[in-house]
């Protein structure tokens, strides 16, 4: 047999291999091929080399865009245990027609069904990160002083240990007269200048050390923030970063949080500045030690601004220290709801409507203690709460529809056409529409 690439289109992607007796090493993952293993290449070893799976303890794979991904309909899982995100095109009394991006038209025999949620996943906008760029704010690691005509350009007072700066060769007292070739002289319109730059980007910086002009190159880098094994980490307090997106108007977004000794992390969300803390036309939901707190922020000229506490949850953080953060907005009704592993904590209602004016998101550590972000999607939202229950599957020879009010009907689930499920239940056939379902759980198979 060849080599089952992981992937349609024979996309190798990188992964971090952690092995069971602790090793861990970075190579391009490129499939499993029965009886050898693991395929992957690194540029140490000359050709294809393999793994044993009863050695690898884990495979991390870097975040790509499967090809023809698009929205799905519906999501549904499986007797085994399987789920899958699909496209529902049909049901009979004998089978799911479906379809999915990887695998085209498929049609299932009922009895294989545990459960169906119609709705399914929206429109993907985002899912990364896949590198610092684009997220870092993209910093030189300078203390800038006095600046003017009357000094000549902006007076390094600070160059930060271990900076972009320090090993650029700026020193404290240097005056910037240039970056780019353009001429500043005021402190502001520098620092905004450095903004619009990203990570990894390299300026020409003019300084004047005593009465000789010096010409440096200073990358950029995002201080205290780095990128490793598909997630952004941190330390350190005091390093916001953030980068911009098109939210929809319904949307859906979800990281993965994990923690050192315990979370602490502040969330902008549709903000109007892009890696600003306070400052801002949004919300900032605060992620802490037994608690998750959601503030509006406003700012009528980008320094000074207001704070109004929404409220406050409280939350039980896995023992684990890893949750999934789900953060579902309706802007047109300001409501914002949050999501901890799963369940449902709260839905907050903003009284003076929805603050977000633009497409921020950022992160801003508020303890010195590692923490790690990572698997960040940005979605669509078909705007049904979820209850944070999984559905269990029915008992008893009959099928369960569960409406999104919480009301539930039981029957046999027949076919579905127009958008709409037929139920047939022991007083009628109910045609049902399928916008008002949350769950169909199918009965178990008849044991032959």
């Amino acid at each position: 047999m060849g080599l089952l690439v992981a992937g349609l289109e024979a996309a190798p992607r990188t992964g971090v291999f952690t092995m069971t007796d602790g090793g861990r090493f970075e190579a391009k993952f490129l499939g499993v091929e029965k009886g050898k293993g693991m395929a992957w290449q690194h540029p140490a070893f000359e050709g294809v080399r393999y793994i044993s799976p009863k050695g690898l303890r884990q495979l991390r794979l870097s975040a790509a865009d499967a090809p023809g991904r698009r929205a799905h309909s519906a999501r549904v899982r499986f007797r085994n245990g399987d789920e899958l995100a699909i496209n529902l095109n049909g049901l009979n009394a004998n089978a799911m027609q479906m379809e999915t991006w990887f695998a085209g038209k498929l049609s299932v025999p009922r009895q294989h069904l545990t459960w169906l949620v119609p709705g399914g996943e929206g429109e993907l906008v985002y899912h990364g990160p896949r590198s610092l760029r684009g997220w870092g704010a993209a910093l030189m690691g300078v203390i800038l002083g006095d600046d003017g005509e009357d000094v000549g350009g902006v007076v390094i007072t600070e160059v930060i240990a271990d900076s972009p700066a320090l090993r650029g060769g700026l020193k404290v007292g240097d005056l910037i007269t240039h970056m780019n070739g353009k001429a500043f002289l005021d402190r502001t319109q520098l620092i905004q200048a450095v903004k619009k730059h990203l990570v990894g980007d390299t300026l020409e910086v003019r300084v004047r050390r005593g009465e000789k002009p010096v010409d440096l190159k200073i990358g950029l880098e995002a201080l205290h923030w780095r990128f490793e094994e598909g997630a952004l980490v941190t330390d350190q307090v005091g390093s916001m970063i953030g980068r911009e997106f098109e939210w929809p108007a319904l949307s859906e977004l979800s990281f993965d949080l994990d923690w050192k000794s315990m979370p602490g992390m502040d969330v902008v969300i549709c903000g109007d500045r892009v890696r600003e803390y306070n400052a801002v036309n949004g919300y900032k939901l605060r992620l802490y030690q037994n608690y998750a707190h959601l503030y509006r922020n406003t700012s009528a000229d980008g320094l000074t601004y207001n704070s109004a506490s929404i409220g406050t949850v409280s939350v039980k953080w896995p023992a684990n220290k890893k949750a999934e953060i789900k953060v579902l907005l309706d802007q047109k009704n300001a409501k914002i709801s949050l999501l901890v592993s799963g369940k449902l904590l709260k839905t907050w209602r903003d009284p003076s409507g929805f603050a977000g004016r633009g497409g921020a998101l950022g992160f801003n550590p508020q303890l010195a203690d590692r923490m790690r972000i990572s698997e960040i999607r940005l979605r669509q939202w078909n705007g049904q709460l979820p209850n944070g229950r999984e559905p269990q599957a029915a008992g008893g020879t009959e099928d369960h529809v569960h409406f999104s009010n919480g009301n539930n009907l039981k029957g046999k689930v027949g076919s579905m056409a127009e958008g709409k499920l037929m139920v047939k239940t022991s007083f009628a056939e109910v045609p049902v529409p399928l916008e008002k379902v949350a769950t169909v759980v199918f009965a178990a198979p008849k044991v032959q």
